[in-house]
């Protein structure tokens, strides 16, 4: 049962990290606020894939197991939901450009931020499955 707590530990602390990240950051974004990747997308890829590295050494370094476990659980738990917010905000974004598109108009741009925010946006089947 000991041998188990480090790794959900791990993991629910990797999952943490860019959800708390993107809650506390409200949603900003590195580079153009209208096409930039989000913040804690970036972060949890930059922070995971260390963390799997270090896993990989630590276990070839002789570490115990359950260390192993919990660093390579923790960095998998951030490259995997660092990745889905990095996916799930493309999809968005792309879906508002298609809308936009349909109806005739064309995107935006430099337009106020209060005009942005009363935009409407329409859910993507692919969305809707995930």
């Amino acid at each position: 049962m000991e041998m188990v707590l480090k790794p959900v530990g791990g993991a629910m602390l990797g999952v943490t990290i860019p959800i708390g990240l993107e809650y506390a950051a409200k949603g900003a974004r590195i580079g153009d606020p209208n096409t930039g990747f989000k913040v804690s997308g970036v972060t949890g890829v930059a922070l995971g894939i260390p963390e799997i590295a270090g896993a990989y050494m630590g276990h070839r370094r002789g570490w115990k197991d359950e260390n192993v476990a919990m660093l390579a659980a923790m960095g998998g738990a951030k490259v995997t939901t660092g990745i889905a917010i990095l996916i799930l905000d493309e999809l968005r974004k792309r879906a508002l450009y298609a809308f936009r598109k349909k109806r005739g108009e064309s995107l935006p741009i430099g337009e106020a931020k209060e005009e942005l925010e009363r935009e409407e946006y329409p859910t993507v089947e692919l969305v809707e499955e995930i």
